[in-house]
This record gives C-alpha cells, structure tokens and sequence, in this order.
C-alpha cells in the first residue's frame, strides 16, 4: 500500500486498475473496455487544465502551454510556429479559447464560497496504490482533494442543475468512481471515510457552480458494480493467461435470450 505524490501522466500511464477501467466495464463488457482503452481527447486536456488550475496552479505552466494564433500561410508565421512547437515539448496545448474557458471556470469556483472552503487546507492529487484481499491486480485512485474527511472530485458540465448532474452520474458511472475510490483511499489510509462530494461547473457562461454529496444508496450501487467489474476483468486475466479466452462468451454471452421492449415504449 503507498501513497505517492506523482503527476497525472504517470498515473494513467500505471498498470495498476483504476476507476476508468472499471466503470468501462460495468457500461458494456470486459472485451470493449480491454480493447477500447481511454485516448487523451479535447475534453479530457480540458478537464486536466481545469484540475491544474484549480489544484495545483503554481504548475501549470510546467504542464499547459497556450498557443498564439499563427499564420501558417507566411513566412513569420511558419518560423513562430516552429519556435512555438519547441516551446510545446512535453507539454498539453491549449488554444486561446480553451485557456479562457479554464480561467472562466476556475474563477467562478474560487468564487463560489462553499467551494473555496472546501479546496482549502486539505491535499491535492495525491495517488493511491493498494490490492484488496482476494482480488489479485494492484488498485489505483487519485482523488481531486482530500479535505475534512470527505473526497472531493471536481467535475466540468454542461448542465450542472440537480437534475441533470444525477442523470450525468448515472450514465457516466460516477457513483462507481466515488466508491471505489472511497475504498482503496480507506484502505491505504486506515480511515472510513464516507463521504464523496462532486464539485461541479458549468462549461458555459455563467460558469454556475454546484456541490454535492453522493448519498449512501448511490455510493453502495457503486460498489456492487465496480465489485462485479473487477470479477469480469479478473475472469479475463486468468483466461488470458491460458491462451482460453472466448470473446462472446465474455461479451454478451452465447446463449439465446428473450428480449422485451422498455416500459415506457408501452405507454401509448
């Protein structure tokens, strides 16, 4: 069990089994999780420059460049280029807008009250290495913030209403993130912490703020289903060992089954 100060790109690039996997799992099957793996898009650097500049801002600039706008048509713009994109060596780019967007939404959660509060005084990105007793693949988490006993994950959405960000953790499998977390953190650290806050702003302005704590019900779901992802990944690992894996059967399985429509198409 370790608890290791490290950067984001050398998180993701552990071995160990994180949420992302799992909650991929749980979505549709060990087979498209294993073979689709997470591919660093426009949304997940925007969502990291967010976290950086929220969490960690005195790195930022080690980590985030912001590109000017060059005219690739001329001379002087094909020469600031270059020299731009030896600037840019190892790290993630941002346009103009999207270094706007992130100030936009980093100020409004600073001035947020709640928010401030709970982002003070506690730590920061930490990560998290653990196994849990019959299950036999290193564990990972990297909780946003630590503070106050409670973990605390910052989010960026479009709509971040009640309504909407609940229908968001169900189909994004948030609520798998927040108790799997919730158990390596405890398990590494020795605690019982029960508490899982999401930290929302909306990507559009007014950049609207939420907080919410996830309630006991939605955290235990979590953890049945992330439970259940680890035994089908589990299953894969062993079979993958001994050359038997059977990709349908790990799938959606080979045997005919009966098919009803949804209720609500009924409803007529």
């Amino acid at each position: 069990m370790s608890k290791m100060l490290m950067n984001n790109k050398d998180y993701h690039a552990s071995e160990a089994v994180g949420s992302t996997i799992l909650k991929s799992i749980a979505s549709k099957t060990v087979i498209h999780a294993i073979e689709n793996p997470f591919v660093e898009n426009e949304a997940s650097i925007l969502g990291s420059a967010l976290h950086c500049k929220v969490l960690n801002p005195e790195t930022f600039d080690e980590e985030f460049i912001v590109s000017p706008k060059f005219d690739r048509r001329t001379k002087a713009g094909k020469e600031g280029y270059a020299e731009f994109q030896e600037k840019a060596q190892g790290k993630s780019v941002l346009n103009i807008d999207q270094f706007e967007l992130v100030e936009g939404m980093a100020r409004a959660i600073f001035d947020h009250g709640t928010a401030k509060r709970v982002l003070t005084g506690g730590e920061a990105e930490f990560s998290y290495f653990t196994k849990f007793e019959g299950v036999d693949m290193e564990l990972k988490c990297r909780p946003d913030y630590v503070n106050e006993n409670v973990l605390i994950d910052v989010k960026s959405c479009r709509d971040a209403s009640p309504a909407e960000f609940s229908r968001a953790c169900a189909n994004f499998n948030y609520h798998i993130q927040a108790a799997f977390y919730l158990d390596v953190y405890n398990k590494v650290m020795e605690t019982q912490i029960k508490d899982f806050y999401f930290l929302v702003v909306e990507n559009t302005s007014p950049h609207a703020v939420a907080i919410y704590k996830l309630d006991e019900e939605s955290i235990e779901l979590g953890r049945v289903q992330y439970r259940q992802a680890l035994g089908k990944l589990s299953e894969y690992l062993k079979e993958s060992k001994t050359g038997e894996i059977k990709k349908q059967k790990l799938m959606y399985g080979e045997v005919i089954k009966e098919l009803s429509l949804p209720s609500w198409a009924f409803n007529v």
